[in-house]
């Protein structure tokens, strides 16, 4: 195919140059025209992106703004996912990262403006994403005029993007004719939270006959959530002395079973020990690792805004100066209880152990999975977390265009974006007294019911400190070349984008184990060293959320001790520690990618059948150099095991890789009228993705699940070479009925190899660890043989193949104002597992709107997919999935006029079915985590003058 691609192009591109070239012999060119587009309501933003669909050459799909500063949602994640072949992932009901045409999200490469962006930002809580990933909920809807997503590639679009490019346009003033202004107030109310919170937005533009126009926006918003929740942090088998689980499978604790450890005769497999099952069953058994309730409560702020200036001294010359600028801050506390399991040993038997458990009452269905049983002697661990979140954005755009004669056009743009995130998660673990504690597995997470009374402070006592905050700083700088030869139908372009992209990521981490109080004694600790012998009465709360679980089907309990967050930050300043803690070198570095592409790009159009074929072909061609820098000990760098703080940077060596690659990437685009209404659409293109930073990084980092996980600096990136192909009937006005085939054969994907190897070959030395739960994995120090996980590219060629349809009609004839539009995604990897891949996705949305108001009801479904494949935090080899999920949304708006002005009530219902979120690990009722972020109702007036 690799041929095809290359050769097809070419040909084309040879003829395009040759018509072209007699073309402007007789062309002529309208300059310095401006065209206002000012759309008003649902119905006319659908059809303003349907002709903007029918108009492109290529493959592409738009948002566009209903209203001035009113895109037709109010997250952009959201937004997109109204696009044929755009899934998107929520982080506390909030969409944040999109997934286009069944790729994750580092495959879709993101442009402000034109030019290429990053958000130094990293998903959810637990995710911390550390690729090219960009979370959109940093960025406020009401910024942006349009959103574009182009599924297939032009030589003249920045590489980058796989799956696809997602152009995020800002409004400008000349997109207005004279003076505008609009705002927008609004309440929103969370179910799950109870409360109100406000929101509100303006733009002002004006624009002076043409000549020079400023453009002013600003959005606010606050953000009051709670989401309660469940997750068992994997799953796992105990180890039974002879008695090995099965293939692939590996114990993470030891059962404490007296009957057979005492006697060997008692060891043979098919001995029934204390928790009713013969040995080789309860070997194979499979319980929560750290079975656990779940609650998060805090706030999260955003601002942003942009500022725009264009001028045009004449017909032949336009400047613009565009500015942009986020914030968006979260602070929230986050309370889990663990039912401990994980690394318990004989070892751990002791009063500040977490315990060793006897098994009793067990039954287990088919797939080994618990489903009812009874632990004794198991211990909780209160894992309490202050978190503070923030996030800033700024973009600097200036651009200018020459109409230097009827036929040459020049436009030259620079650019720069830089992004800054700071992360704040300081841990207090409370430690409870052993006890009887009943589990029941009934499909969805288990119910976990202790004997213990769990909210009696007497029965806990203070285990663990842990500082981690980290930062990361990304920098986009760009500058742009454009030449274009010819008219707007028919023309010959070249041009050369040069891209550097900066990033640094410090992760620091301290942790402060039950004999090691001392340490914190700087910050104002008042106890001693031992923390199990502070006393934690004024420093412990019940759980401080009304009803925890309210939501939840299953509930085994819902009040327990947990830290008093703010009692502890009185005693010891957060500042303080995250300044103090040490480096987590392992963790920390810095990447700079630079990036030269030049292109040259035909566009034209034949008379062919009596019928036009618009045609773009054109190759691009790319060069990557990139430099790596990680941490590494020298012989100056303190000790870590005498020095729980204090480590810096500074205090560390560098260790620099570099790399380079090229890349020649052809495309072919085809538009063909096969009738007034009929258009059939072609394509054939190769396309790159970067490899993930976090994958070339010399890091080396140990998993408290015993895994050690190093970065790749040699990987290749991924190549796509694709086909598509489409049509479309346009078959009435505002209407249409079409489908897309789309094919890709993907080189470079990257899988993670499981290869057990002794400690001693991650670098690591053994004084650098002071978390005593990593230690605990080590019982043979540096020859405690462990799995080593390293990503590599697989030579095997991933096969990805999809179908998209799409219908949208006004349906006036049905009842004036009413129509629909649907769209259908069907996405096949054959045997190759690609995560994020949901085979079924669709969205269907019914409006009604009359000139005084508009009714809408939206539906988006996502089949399950695949999150994770190997290493997924379980010492059981089953595959994480999410599971299926739709989301019901509701909007309805009242237009009136009062005070002179145009004013606008609405009413929108977020997840009205109150969707959850769950995902498992192989099989349905082995659950992973359960999510419930509740409705949402948005109450708004907005106004223009």
């Amino acid at each position: 195919m690799e041929r095809f691609v290359t050769s097809a192009s070419a040909g084309v591109l040879s003829l395009c140059l040759g018509t072209v070239a007699l073309a402007q012999e007789t062309s002529t060119a309208e300059t310095g025209q401006l065209e206002e587009v000012v759309v008003t309501g649902y119905r006319e933003s659908l059809e303003v992106a349907l002709d903007a669909k029918r108009d492109s050459v290529n493959f592409t799909d738009s948002i566009t703004a209903e209203d001035v500063g009113k895109l037709p949602d109010n997250n952009l994640a959201e937004a997109l996912q109204r696009v044929p072949g755009v899934q998107i992932s929520r982080t506390n009901g909030e969409g944040q990262q999109i997934s286009l045409r069944g790729m994750g999200p580092s495959f879709a490469r993101v442009l402000l403006d034109g030019m290429p962006v990053s958000a130094a930002s990293e998903g959810s809580v637990d995710q911390q994403a550390r690729n090219r990933e960009f979370d959109f909920d940093l960025l406020p809807s009401e910024i942006f005029s349009m959103l574009q997503v182009s599924k297939t590639p032009r030589a003249s679009t920045v590489e980058g993007g796989l799956s696809g490019t997602v152009d995020l346009r800002t409004p400008r003033p000349f997109d207005y004719n004279d003076f505008q202004a609009s705002y927008q107030l609004q309440g929103a109310y969370q179910s799950s939270s109870e409360e109100v919170d406000p929101r509100g937005s303006f733009l002002v533009s004006k624009n002076w006959d043409g000549k020079f126009g400023a453009l002013l926006s600003v959005s606010m918003s606050q953000r009051t959530f709670r989401t309660d929740g469940w997750t068992s942090q994997g799953w796992t088998s105990g180890r039974i002395p002879n008695n090995p689980p099965a293939a692939g499978y590996a114990g993470g604790f030891d059962w404490n079973l007296p009957s057979v450890n005492s006697t060997p005769a008692n060891q043979r497999p098919d001995y029934v020990n204390e928790s009713g099952l013969t040995n080789a069953q309860l070997a194979n058994a499979q319980v929560p690792r750290l079975g656990r309730p779940e609650t998060q409560t805090g706030d999260r702020d955003r601002v942003g805004g942009t500022l725009a200036l264009q001028w045009a001294p004449n017909d032949r010359l336009l400047f613009n100066l565009d500015a942009i600028y986020a914030k968006l801050e979260s602070d929230f506390d986050r309370y889990t209880n663990n039912l401990l399991v994980r690394n318990t040993t004989p070892g751990t038997a002791g009063v500040t152990g977490f315990g060793y458990i006897t098994p009793s009452n067990f039954q287990i269905d088919g797939n080994n999975t618990l489903t009812h049983g009874t632990l004794l002697n198991a211990k909780f661990w209160s894992e309490n977390r202050l978190f503070q979140q923030e996030s800033d954005f700024k973009h600097l755009g200036l651009g200018g265009s020459w109409q230097i004669t009827d036929n040459i056009g020049l436009d030259v743009k620079a650019s720069k974006a830089e992004s800054d995130f700071r992360w704040r998660m300081t841990t207090y673990l409370f430690l409870s007294r052993p006890g009887t504690v009943d589990i029941d597995v009934n499909g969805g997470i288990p119910r976990i019911t202790p004997q213990l009374d769990l909210a009696d402070v007497a029965n806990w006592q203070f285990d663990t400190v842990r500082v981690q905050p980290r930062t990361r700083e990304e920098e986009n700088e760009n500058l742009s070349l454009d030449l274009k030869f010819g008219d707007d139908e028919r023309n010959i372009r070249v041009g050369a984008l040069a891209n550097k992209y900066y990033r640094e990521r410090l992760a620091y981490s301290s942790s402060v184990g039950v004999t090691q109080g001392t340490a914190l004694t700087p910050f104002g600790y008042t106890g001693g060293a031992n923390l199990n012998e502070f006393n934690i009465t004024n420093f412990a709360e019940v759980v401080p959320v009304k009803n925890y679980g309210k939501d939840l089907d299953v509930v085994g309990y819902n009040r327990w001790i947990v830290s008093d967050l703010d009692a502890f930050s009185g005693m010891m300043n957060p500042n303080a520690l995250d300044a103090a803690a040490n480096l987590d070198f392992q963790n920390s570095g810095s990447f700079e990618e630079e990036n030269l592409s030049a292109y040259v790009e035909a566009n034209t159009a034949f008379d062919l059948w009596g019928r036009t074929l618009r045609v773009n072909a054109g190759v691009r061609y790319v060069q990557t150099e990139h430099e790596m820098i990680g941490f590494i000990r020298v012989p100056t760098t303190p000790p870590a095991a005498g020095n729980l703080f204090g480590l810096r940077k500074e205090d560390y060596g560098r260790n620099t890789i570099d790399g380079d690659y090229s890349e020649t990437l052809p495309s072919l685009n085809l538009a063909y009228d096969v009738s007034d209404s009929v258009l059939a659409r072609f394509s054939v293109s190769r396309a790159l993705t970067r490899p993930n930073p976090s994958d070339l990084q010399p890091f080396t980092s140990i998993s408290t699940s015993g895994v050690v996980s190093q970065g790749n600096p040699n990987l290749d990136p991924y190549i796509a070479d694709q086909l598509d192909g489409g049509i479309e009937w346009y078959f009435t006005e505002g209407a249409v009925l079409g489908g897309n085939l789309f094919y890709k054969e993907i080189t470079g994907f990257v899988t993670r190899q499981n290869i057990p190897q002794p400690f001693r070959n991650a670098g690591i030395a053994l004084d650098t660890i002071t978390d005593p739960t990593i230690l605990a994995l080590l019982p043979n120090g540096l020859d405690t043989v462990l799995l080593f996980n390293t990503p590599v590219n697989i030579e095997a060629v991933t096969y990805l193949k999809g179908a998209e349809l799409l219908y949208q009609q006004r349906l006036d004839m049905l009842l004036q104002g009413l129509g629909v539009t649907l769209n259908f995604t069907r996405l096949d990897s054959g045997s190759q597992t690609i995560l994020g891949l949901a085979e079924n996705n669709y969205n269907a949305i019914a409006y009604y709107e009359q000139d005084r108001f508009a009714l809408r009801l939206s539906y988006n479904y996502r089949d399950d997919y695949v999150e994770c494949e190997l290493n997924c935090g379980s010492t059981s080899p089953e595959t994480g999935f999410r599971r299926e999920a739709g989301y019901l949304d509701f909007s309805g708006s009242v237009n009136f006029e009062a005070l002179g002005q145009a004013l606008t009530l609405s009413l929108e219902a977020l997840n009205l079915t109150d969707e959850e979120e769950y995902s498992f690990y192989g099989y349905e009722n082995r659950a992973n985590t359960l999510n419930k972020p509740g409705r949402q109702f948005i109450l708004g007036i907005r106004g223009q003058f």
